[in-house]
């Protein structure tokens, strides 16, 4: 893995969100452990800018917010009022409501592997959120915010790293495995050659122009053991999404009859094939129902 470069330095206001979520977090905890990695998960074959969202990422080195890049996985709401940009006026004190864009926070999840809570075996700290993810340096905690479970249910357990409480996790409580995450907000932005200790693929991409332009911006690739939805898993799908969302599976089943992959799902979205919703929660059922231990054993 690459060694992490010397930490960036934060502009007034990402140190004012720090401060901001610092407040209202607890005690510092001294028996709070080590720092973990967080990840970043993402749609490597998912269009941006017209272009598949890991090319961009290595064309440009760093990647961006949705305040930026006009996408997301999760709530998509940057405009004034919006519900992220509201979201983050009362979590961080309005201290990015007058910065540049790129100033403003990367949303990413811890691993819970090496904190004794193994949910996602392999697969990345937040599979919700695509199949790739940027593992970052251990370092990067040191300039994040932290609230369990995520934004979304307006969590009260929030704080810097060392105010969490690491042995009671909330998000474990939710009934829908794919929300077992603690939601993280990396300040001071991400660069691949600054940040990253790894990007992970599903082997899907191997061999692949993808993967490719993941060797050649430098970044350590790895492959985890991968994702593939049957048909014989449909009905799962239906009760776990809905049966709107099983009929979209079930029709593209019909072009991959040996099991979908995050590729045909990103082959779909290129297409504009479905509506995004539904997209979206497609990838859902096979982030939950389709996982197995073909292809390369993953390595850390």
């Amino acid at each position: 893995m690459s060694m992490p470069s010397p930490a960036p330095s934060l502009t007034n206001a990402q140190q004012q969100a720090l401060q901001a979520v610092q407040s209202r977090g607890g005690p510092v905890r001294e028996l709070a452990p080590a720092p973990a990695s967080i990840h970043v998960h993402f749609h490597p074959d998912w269009t941006a800018q017209d272009q598949p969202l890991l090319a961009l990422l290595c064309q440009q080195g760093r990647y961006q917010s949705q305040f930026e890049s006009g996408s997301s996985n999760g709530s998509y709401s940057p405009q004034p009022q919006g519900e992220r940009w509201q979201w983050e006026n009362q979590w961080f004190a309005g201290a990015y409501n007058q910065a540049a864009p790129a100033e403003r926070p990367v949303y990413g999840a811890v691993d819970l592997e090496p904190l004794g809570y193994p949910s996602h075996q392999g697969y990345g700290a937040a599979p919700r959120f695509g199949s790739a993810y940027l593992q970052l340096h251990n370092s990067a905690t040191a300039r994040s915010s932290f609230c369990d479970p995520d934004s979304y249910w307006q969590p009260r357990h929030v704080g810097l790293w060392q105010q969490m409480d690491w042995q009671q996790l909330q998000c474990l409580q939710l009934a829908d495995p794919l929300d077992h995450y603690v939601e993280a907000q990396v300040h001071g932005g991400l660069l691949l050659a600054r940040d990253v200790a790894a990007l992970w693929l599903d082997p899907c991409y191997r061999d692949t122009p993808l993967a490719q332009a993941a060797q050649n911006s430098g970044c350590p690739l790895r492959f985890h053991p991968g994702y593939r939805l049957q048909a014989n898993q449909l009905a799962q799908a239906s009760q776990y999404r809905g049966a709107e969302v099983a009929e979209v599976l079930a029709h593209m089943l019909q072009l991959a009859p040996g099991g979908l992959t995050p590729a045909d799902l990103g082959q779909a979205q290129a297409c504009h094939r479905y509506p995004a919703p539904l997209l979206k929660k497609a990838w859902h059922c096979i982030a939950h129902l389709g996982r197995h231990c073909v292809g390369e054993p993953h390595h850390r």
